[in-house]
């Protein structure tokens, strides 16, 4: 078994901080805790050290008409501008007409107005940074995250779960992950669990990557009961897949504080 002393979530949404929660394996608050934030993304942040993570932060409300900037001398990106200009938003069958986002626009590519399709993403939904003291605690956080990973890459492990990827190819969506591990020089362990609707369970660990298969129901169930990927799932099954890969002896939150 792998010795673990560090967990981080890395996305896509708030099921995977709760994820770590619920199993008594989340000792410390990450940078990308609670976001809307894709794998490649947060891969992108750690390679370029965060340099921009907390830049360019664009606020927006639909509803209340709101496009503001914040740390930052740019104009808003024209994407975002065209997004809120659709006649709803949201995330799935969520309407976010009326909910203020709060969007780094240095990490967008297409932005339809389901948030959900978003293929580039990074959105902090429940971390309102445009005020100092939030901002201050993600800060915070991102530093002790570079330490950590700077300092101790061999007892880490990044843990991330995905939409419902709606392929058969599971080899082609490892060898992306492969690719990205790759181009953005990521050096620790990293367990993805992928949520689809065609493939059943299963499990592989290779090249420092356990996947694990976890069967959903697919997005037009999920959108019509007006559910999504994260609501009444249990993982037992997958958390139990984790533990016989990594022994998870993680530091506590007063051991991190008082090193990193």
């Amino acid at each position: 078994m792998i010795k673990i002393n560090f967990i981080f979530s890395i996305g896509f949404r708030c099921y995977s901080p709760d994820f770590l929660k619920h199993y008594n394996i989340r000792n410390i608050s990450g940078p990308f805790d609670y976001l809307f934030i894709d794998i490649e993304t947060a891969f992108d942040n750690i390679n370029n050290n965060f340099d921009l993570f907390l830049k360019d932060i664009v606020l927006v409300n639909k509803k209340e008409k709101i496009n503001k900037i914040y740390y930052s001398n740019k104009e808003i990106n024209k994407k975002i501008l065209d997004f809120t200009k659709s006649t709803d938003i949201g995330y799935m069958s969520h309407n976010y007409n009326d909910i203020t986002l709060i969007i780094n626009q240095n990490f967008i590519n297409n932005t339809p107005s389901n948030l959900y399709n978003w293929d580039r993403i990074c959105i902090f939904h429940h971390n309102h940074i445009t005020e100092k003291s939030i901002y201050d605690t993600i800060y915070k956080r991102v530093n002790i995250f570079k330490n950590i990973y700077k300092n101790r890459k061999k007892d880490m492990c990044l843990f991330y779960i995905t939409k419902i990827i709606e392929t058969k190819n599971i080899e082609q969506y490892k060898k992306n992950i492969y690719d990205m591990k790759k181009q953005y020089n990521i050096n620790c362990y990293i367990i993805i669990i992928i949520c689809s609707d065609k493939l059943d369970d299963y499990y592989i660990f290779e090249n420092d990557i356990l996947f694990i298969i976890k069967k959903v129901n697919d997005y037009n169930y999920q959108y019509n009961s007006k559910k999504g990927t994260d609501n009444n799932l249990n993982y037992d099954k997958e958390y139990n897949i984790i533990k016989k890969i990594f022994n998870l002896k993680l530091m506590t939150y007063e051991q991190i504080i008082l090193t990193f």
